[in-house]
């Protein structure tokens, strides 16, 4: 079974790079969900993880990276 990956994101190149990079390394049975967050606004996940900044990777439930990851990180999570 695939894992749940949530990437809290933000109107942001590096939130941008960041979705792209997971949507491309991602296992084919994962599941993406993008959570957008804007201005002093953000989504209730994001608040029930406590997300302080974007780009934030959650991965079941638990948060994976804080910021723009590297390709080797990325791949470390789907290995």
């Amino acid at each position: 079974m695939g894992k749940m990956i949530e990437v809290f994101t933000a109107d942001c190149p590096l939130c941008k790079e960041t979705l792209e990079l997971i949507k491309k390394e991602v296992c084919s049975e994962c599941v993406v969900i993008e959570r957008r967050c804007s201005g002093d606004e953000c989504c209730e996940p994001a608040k029930n993880y406590d997300i302080k900044a974007v780009p934030t990777v959650v991965i079941d439930g638990k948060i994976a990276i804080v910021g723009k990851p590297t390709l080797e990180q990325v791949k470390q999570l789907f290995e």
